[in-house]
């Protein structure tokens, strides 16, 4: 079977060693080099991949067999990689949010432009998801009438566990590391993705940080949307979720309609999810859906695994990615609403 020579620029992140597992998984990929900045930390990562490593990420652009690069870099230094990566010919994956800030975003955006023939994408994977695909299905065909409003959870484990991955700069809020940008971004994607509308105006309430590591961040961040197509849409995304919370994980998405709703809690260490779904109209008028998904190791599981074969499929058949980089941009945009207009509580202006 042909596959994609995979390069990996960025080892000080969470995820390069989470979705290592995937690739036993993916004959699409071939794992051929690795890039960090840290010579002492690339060689000590280097144990797991046992690749050729290099310090400098342009020795790795210039093979010939590497055909895809994931930047897993610090998010300011992404746009700038990927803009290397394709002068350099190379179909990339960016970590979502792709970038330190909006400004940052839109030259992806415009290196992808100068470069139509390379495949650009960012792994927002909850799209793949087999209780996503139901619900967008269910939206689709109307079953719980016209939708009125999104609601979605993203909390996650503390700031801590930038400091265990080695991921120290997640800290700093000029590298988009609060949890607004960071993980809001994938249920912005989500919703816009859902509901087939824009973003047209947003706000947010942050809370400060408390306790150790040092950090410059929000730990709890709220926001609120209006779309383009007449929803309202809320996230509460947080890195202040215990230790012992299930899956270490507070994970929900909500979509309420004039004829109905559906609800689901993702079984972020399983594989077996429940859609909660209620249409007046029929009967019985509650259902509780079971949905099983295929075992799969690493990161987000099924989902993580039918992302990345998606992307190998765009190359090898020449279409366009699921996630543009116009949606990468969407994203982003979203979040950014909700933090230049943060509504003020009375401990913030004591």
């Amino acid at each position: 079977m042909k596959h994609l020579g995979v390069g990996i620029i960025g080892l000080k992140h969470q995820h390069p060693r989470w979705y290592y597992p995937l690739w036993k998984y993916l004959p699409e990929y071939k794992l051929v080099a690795i890039a960090d900045e840290d010579e002492k930390f690339l060689q000590a990562e280097n144990e797991l991949f046992k690749l050729d490593a290099y310090s400098d990420y342009r020795q790795l652009l210039e093979r010939d067999d590497i055909d895809v690069v994931i930047i897993w870099q610090p998010h300011s230094q992404m746009p700038r990689t990927l803009e290397d990566a394709a002068k350099a010919g190379k179909h990339a994956i960016v970590e979502k949010p792709c970038g330190a800030d909006v400004a940052g975003v839109r030259k992806i955006v415009r290196v992808a432009q100068q470069h139509p023939s390379l495949k650009i994408s960012s792994p927002y994977c909850w799209r793949d998801h087999a209780v996503s695909i139901r619900i967008k299905q269910v939206i689709s065909q109307g079953l719980i009438g016209e939708v009125t409003a999104f609601n979605a959870r993203l909390n996650a484990g503390g700031a801590h566990r930038y400091v265990r991955d080695n991921a120290l700069w997640m800290l700093r809020a000029s590298e988009g590391g609060g949890p607004m940008w960071n993980l809001g971004v994938h249920w912005l994607d989500y919703i816009r993705w859902v509901s087939g509308g824009e973003f047209v105006s947003g706000s947010g309430v942050f809370t400060p940080s408390k306790g150790e590591p040092a950090r410059d961040i929000e730990d709890n961040a709220q926001g609120i949307w209006a779309l383009s197509s007449g929803q309202s849409a809320s996230i509460d995304v947080s890195y202040s979720i215990t230790p012992s919370y299930p899956g270490a994980r507070d994970i929900y998405f909500s979509a309420r309609g004039t004829a109905g709703s559906l609800a689901w809690e993702p079984a972020w260490t399983g594989v077996e999810d429940e859609l909660l779904l209620v249409n007046e109209k029929n009967d019985p008028k509650c259902q509780r859906i079971r949905i099983v998904s295929e075992q799969a190791d690493g990161y987000g599981q099924q989902m993580g695994r039918d992302w990345l074969r998606q992307f190998a499929q765009c190359i090898f058949n020449d279409t366009p990615p699921a996630v543009t980089p116009d949606d990468m941009l969407r994203a982003v945009e979203a979040a950014q609403m909700a933090i230049d207009n943060p509504l003020r509580a009375s401990w913030q202006t004591t």
